[in-house]
This record gives C-alpha cells, structure tokens and sequence, in this order.
C-alpha cells in the first residue's frame, strides 16, 4: 500500500504554485452618477415610510385592542399607512392614552 502513496506525493510536488495575478483596475464612470443618486434618496424615502408605516399600523392594531375594543373602527390596509405614515386611530380612541 505505502508503494501506492509514493507515486503520488512525487508527483504533487512537481508542479510550482500558481502564480497569483492582480486584477485589473476597474474604470469609474462619471455617466449618470446623479440619477444613481436619486434613484437611491427615493429609495430610502420608501424604505423609511414603509417601517413606519408598519410600525404605526401594528401600534394602531395594539392600542385599539387595548383602549377601547369596543368602539367600532375598521383599520385601514397597511398599504394605506406605507403611503402615508401616520396614525389612523380614531380621536375617541387617543384621547385617554398616556
């Protein structure tokens, strides 16, 4: 079995290590530099309204089980607060909040 293995390690170390390569520098492009920069303003825009949105909808959903679930309201779609993040909770609901 050793005769096996000694084929083997000779010829592993035969072959000299690859050399390693640099890569090549990469070209900025100036083109379009403020559209990217918008594009991404716009996006953090959304991003923003839409944790909020979500953070005012599950709050709203809490507060009106907790202050008053027997007042009548239909919450409006989480849609509705991404696209306009505010509290949709009826006044009756808010005014005995701490």
């Amino acid at each position: 079995m050793k005769w096996l293995l000694a084929p083997m390690i000779g010829v592993a170390t035969m072959y000299p290590p690859y050399p390693v390569e640099d890569p090549a520098p990469q070209e900025q492009h100036d083109s379009g530099g403020s559209d990217d920069v918008e594009e991404c303003q716009k996006g953090i825009k959304e991003l923003r309204n839409g944790v909020l949105g979500l953070e005012l909808f599950l709050q709203d959903k809490s507060d009106h089980r907790l202050l008053c679930p027997r007042l009548a309201w239909e919450q409006p779609t989480l849609a509705i607060y991404k696209k306009e993040p505010k509290s949709y909770l009826p006044e009756k609901c808010t005014e005995n909040k701490i």
